[in-house]
């Protein structure tokens, strides 16, 4: 992957460089073709999770490099015409079309940002000399949209924003999957429509806020006006109406108008009506103690923007490209030991994949797919991954890496390791393994490949035995993962868990 150009640390990216920027991937043909079909889901939905983070930029960027794998790179494939790849080729295909007219909408906002960027630049230079620039290598999800801008937060210090924003979307996915009729265009039809859903949820504020303050000037008013009316009912003028007072007790004669009235018990008659300046004085003084209609403009309030977040990178590969940060929930080794103890007892390898979602550039693990599998004491192999692809196509899951056992050997990364590390890392630069070995110290790792020199050595290496050498020194070939070396951080979060084994 080339690195990203320097630039204005301010600057927004513009349309020509995030296409450069989404061309920019190695494509390597002598990996197993399922392997770039992942690969092309894995790039899709991340596309789809920066548009509905509002990262603009980004989601360009991806949807660039989605288009260009399936529509060219993916054809040249050597196992493209094989009659059992036909049908998923098919699928990625059907996407293209509305995704290019998706972009087309994306371009001409992209184009306005930067005219924006451009405008201020010159209005700058005009009411001051120009500074020299300050130049940087600049993430492109962190190219910020000028017209919404966000917060840039570093991970490991907001974790507990983080899980936060994990929660809440969750909780959106939760509610969408029961809502959804459909799951096979549900996705592009939301990116399409996602400025209009957010103007929604903007007139639905709007109407909240109407209807709660028409409710409380009708409790105002049920409140303010009762001693108003009563009052009214008893003028000068219509004295004959009212109820005669007992024949023993005459009802006392008119005082004068200037004195004040004599007090009166209540069983005779109510109160004469105050004077008209008195009147007005409990009028005001009984709506003083009543909530305060609003000012007219106060009714339709314009919300403020939605606050924006995005994580900046936590680590750099040893090429200098940013990767973003891993949570990893705490629960989920304890959770996949127990699923593996029985194939542990017997000396037998088990895996499992990490699928999650990307949220505002940080990567969350929210799954634990236990795939069907071969599995012997130094392999396991994964089975039926239609049923893997079908599982996260419904959750709208990515792969983020995959966790299996060493049930007889210590925590390392086998040469058999690295190379299915190295399809994952291939795909995603943050992919990660975890390790466990219950019966050593220490009992687990997480771990990615160096990149140079592990995984371009992997990707290049033909060799299958579970154990053999390579050019480069082992340990130089990954390292730690977890923080604080690593980009990957422990969090309390959720997992859910989905075993798959003999779905089919």
């Amino acid at each position: 992957m080339a690195s990203t150009p320097n630039m204005d640390s301010d600057r927004p990216l513009s349309v020509k460089e995030l296409t450069d920027l989404g061309l920019q991937y190695d494509f390597l043909p002598q990996l197993p073709l399922n392997r770039w079909y992942r690969a092309a889901e894995v790039v899709y939905r991340e596309a789809t999770h920066y548009l509905r983070d509002g990262n603009t930029p980004q989601a360009f960027m991806m949807f660039q490099r989605y288009c260009d794998l399936v529509m060219y790179k993916l054809r040249t494939h050597p196992d493209i015409n094989l009659p059992e790849s036909r049908p998923q080729y098919k699928t990625l295909s059907k996407r293209i079309p509305a995704i290019i007219e998706l972009m087309e909408s994306m371009r001409v906002e992209i184009d306005e940002y930067y005219s924006r960027w451009e405008a201020r630049m010159r209005a700058q230079r005009r009411s001051q000399p120009p500074a020299k620039s300050t130049i940087r290598l600049v993430d492109p999800a962190l190219s910020w949209n000028h017209a919404s801008p966000g917060s840039i937060l570093d991970a490991r210090s907001n974790k507990d924003l983080a899980i936060e924003m994990a929660n809440k979307e969750r909780l959106r996915r939760r509610n969408a999957t029961k809502m959804a009729p459909s799951r096979s265009s549900r996705i592009i039809s939301e990116d399409e429509l996602q400025r209009r859903n957010m103007e929604a949820v903007r007139n639905q504020l709007d109407r909240s806020y109407r209807t709660s303050d028409t409710n409380d000037r009708l409790q105002s008013t049920n409140y303010s006006y009762p001693s108003i009316k009563q009052s009214a009912s008893l003028s000068y003028e219509s004295a004959p109406r009212r109820p005669s007072p007992p024949p023993t007790r005459p009802m006392p004669p008119r005082p004068p108008k200037q004195l004040p009235e004599p007090s009166r018990p209540p069983s005779v008659s109510p109160p004469p009506r105050p004077r008209k300046e008195l009147d007005t004085e409990a009028c005001v003084t009984t709506r003083s103690q009543s909530p305060v209609r609003p000012p007219k403009e106060a009714l339709e309030p314009v919300p403020e923007p939605k606050r924006r977040y995005t994580f900046k990178p936590e680590k750099y590969l040893e090429n200098g490209d940013p990767i973003r940060s891993i949570f990893l929930p705490e629960s989920l080794r304890r959770r996949f030991l127990a699923i593996a103890e029985p194939n542990t007892k017997r000396g037998l390898e088990m895996c499992g994949l990490l699928c999650g979602a990307n949220i505002n550039n940080a990567l969350f693990i929210t799954h634990l797919v236990i795939p069907d599998q071969d599995c012997t004491e130094n392999t396991c192999d994964t089975r039926n991954e239609a049923d893997i692809w079908e599982f996260c196509d419904k959750e709208e899951l990515i792969q983020i890496g995959w966790i299996h056992t060493h049930p007889t050997q210590t925590c390392f990364l086998s040469s058999r390791d690295m190379h299915t590390q190295a399809s994952y890392q291939a795909m995603l630069s943050e992919s990660i393994a975890i390790v466990c070995a219950p019966r050593y110290e220490p009992s687990w790792g997480v771990f990615r490949l160096t990149n140079p020199p592990g995984l371009p050595e992997m990707l290049k290496c033909r060799k299958t035995d579970p154990f053999h050498p390579h050019d480069v020194p082992g340990d130089q070939l990954y390292v730690n993962a977890l923080q604080p070396a690593g980009h990957v951080i422990e969090a309390d979060l959720n997992v859910d868990v989905c075993d798959l084994r003999g779905k089919t």
